[in-house]
């Protein structure tokens, strides 16, 4: 049975750019960049966004592993969990850096799978640039999401002091995309919630305590807000939580959506 993956693989793609990006690019601040003639600070090591692509990817022999709920499904009374599995290579400071990833949309379904990648440059001061693809090579009996395709910024702002040495305080993202940015699924439609999103989607993450962010988010389709930590100094685990479909613009109601990232960077 087709099942609506949308909010659930957002969760999923969160978890994705956490661990790869939280841990593998900002887990050692300036481990990136390298750049002794002055200071750059990137952003810390909790997730910056919920569910939109952050504008940062994994790099460096890194491998990530993850899972993500939302609860519950839209215009259903139950729960969805899907799970991810991914790794980066490259160096995006000194040319590129690539992430490639594999998604289990449904877990009562794991024969329901698709991919991602994200291609990502690190352009300097705080800001990267990535183009990425998810849901793609999907079975079309088993999931009715259609891929997604994306350009994003991200840049961590260098005046916003921060209780992570070395990180910014205050990151942002924007982008443009397709699929899920700018589609509503066939139930929105059915409910009379338009065809169409934003294409243009972003959030702000603010650190409010060591490694942990609040996060506001639009994502193509509607609003998102909640939290991001990186409990533990030295283990790379991430988790966010948040409320997403805060408007009526698309969905039957505010649900819960909520994933944990973990990560590994090989020397």
């Amino acid at each position: 049975m087709k099942k609506m993956v949308r909010l659930l693989a957002v969760s999923l793609i969160g978890v994705g750019w956490m661990a790869g990006t939280s841990f593998a690019e900002t887990g050692a601040p300036g481990g990136l960049v390298q750049e002794p003639l002055y200071d750059v600070y990137l952003p810390n090591p909790a997730a910056t966004t919920l569910s939109t692509p952050s504008g940062w990817g994994a790099w460096g022999n890194t491998i990530f592993i993850g899972g993500g709920i939302t609860s519950p499904a839209p215009y259903s009374d139950d729960s969805d969990g899907a799970a991810t599995v991914g790794f980066g290579v490259g160096n995006p400071a000194e040319n590129v850096g690539l992430q490639i990833s594999a998604t289990v949309n449904d877990l009562s379904e794991r024969d329901n799978t698709s991919y991602g990648a994200v291609l990502h440059r690190y352009l300097g001061h705080g800001t990267s640039v990535a183009i990425g693809g998810e849901h793609l090579f999907r079975d079309k009996d088993e999931s009715d999401a259609g891929e997604s395709y994306s350009l994003a910024f991200g840049h961590a702002f260098q005046g916003v002091v921060s209780d992570t040495p070395g990180a910014s305080g205050l990151h942002g993202s924007i982008g443009v995309g397709n699929g899920r940015f700018a589609h509503k699924s066939p139930l929105d439609v059915a409910n009379g919630k338009g065809e169409r999103g934003s294409y243009i989607f972003g959030a702000l993450a603010y650190e409010v305590f060591a490694h942990t962010n609040v996060i506001l988010e639009w994502s193509g389709l509607n609003l998102n807000a909640g939290v991001a930590i990186a409990p533990f100094e030295n283990f790379p685990l991430g988790v966010t939580l948040g409320a997403a479909d805060l408007t009526d613009n698309s969905g039957d109601g505010v649900r819960f959506i909520g994933a944990a990232g973990l990560a590994y960077q090989f020397n």
